[in-house]
């Protein structure tokens, strides 16, 4: 099984505390050969003033360059000393305004298998005006994204998968994040629980039916859930202790699940979703980011797509 060897973190420059730079270094611990890319996306605003002056354009960029690798390299050496880690850093520099775009550019350049970003906050005016950093990056990665928080990893505790029996698009995201909780799970020596939501959707024409009762119908949406999810469970090698499965929607299920195993990170599918759709409808991976006090790991169709070419390929 395979782990993750080349890890793309995003520096944040505004925080103190480098959460996704401490992330990597907590996944390079169990595999010595991983290779971390400590990224900064930096746009100075006295490159507009040099369009016209080619002949000072090219030293300037330079001198601003080696000013922000610079300061890479003092933060990798405190992390360094802080997380007693010889893991291999290595600080790289991009122009762009764009910091999204600037990261799934790097993301195609190179041969990474991970993507590492903080956890930011944001409301609701955000989604509706205009796409952060993280929702994008979510959005069009073609690899795994961690958006994580600021907790410690140890050995051991629970990961959490989100799964979706809904539609058979979803059955190939199921699988697919499986393989991901397994990875992880063997790195850290972690557990794997699933989570499954059983929204009741019905329809208000079935109220006017006699003798018709609520209670069953809901009932009968949620045993189909337990059955699917049993079944996938099964199929897997997973006991059914370590399946969870609540009425109602995902956005307030999975976050209500997951505080009560305690899980340290949470897999889940996205949509992939963008432009006035996702303003409206939204992904449910982008809606609970905030909601779960744990790393969200987050596979989009994208990334699904190309890690089963892959495998094909590999085969």
């Amino acid at each position: 099984m395979r782990k993750y060897t080349n890890i793309l973190v995003i520096a944040e420059p505004k925080k103190d505390v480098q959460i996704a730079l401490k992330r990597a270094l907590d996944i390079a611990k169990f595999n010595p050969k991983a290779t971390i890319t400590y990224l900064r996306v930096v746009y100075d605003f006295s490159y507009d003033l040099l369009i016209l002056n080619k002949v000072k354009e090219k030293p300037i960029h330079e001198d601003i360059e080696q000013t922000h690798i610079d300061h890479l390299n003092q933060i990798i050496e405190e992390y360094r000393a802080q997380e007693n880690s010889e893991a291999t850093i290595v600080p790289k520099v991009v122009e762009n305004r764009d910091v999204g775009e600037a990261v799934i550019d790097e993301m195609r350049a190179g041969n990474y298998d991970l993507i590492i970003k903080a956890a930011n906050r944001h409301g609701l005016l955000d989604s509706i005006i205009f796409t952060p950093i993280d929702w994008f990056i979510l959005r069009h990665a073609e690899i795994p994204v961690i958006i994580a928080k600021n907790n410690d990893w140890q050995t051991g505790g629970n990961i959490a998968v989100c799964v979706d029996f809904t539609l058979n698009d979803h059955l190939q995201s199921n699988v697919a994040m499986l393989r991901e909780a397994q990875v992880l799970a063997k790195t850290t020596g972690s557990r794997i629980h699933l989570i499954n939501s059983a929204p009741v959707y019905m329809p208000t024409v079935m109220l006017e039916v006699p003798h018709y009762s609520p209670d069953l119908y809901e009932q009968g949406v949620l045993e189909e859930h337990k059955s699917r999810m049993y079944e996938f469970a099964d199929k897997h090698h997973i006991d059914r202790e370590y399946c969870h499965i609540e009425e109602g929607m995902p956005d307030d299920v999975i976050p209500s699940i997951c505080e009560q195993i305690n899980a340290k990170a949470v897999l889940i599918g996205s949509a992939g979703r963008s432009g006035f759709a996702a303003a409206l409808i939204g992904n449910t991976c982008e809606e609970i980011v905030d909601d779960i006090d744990a790393d969200l790991f987050v596979l989009n169709r994208k990334a699904i797509k190309l890690e089963k070419e892959k495998e094909k390929n590999r085969e």
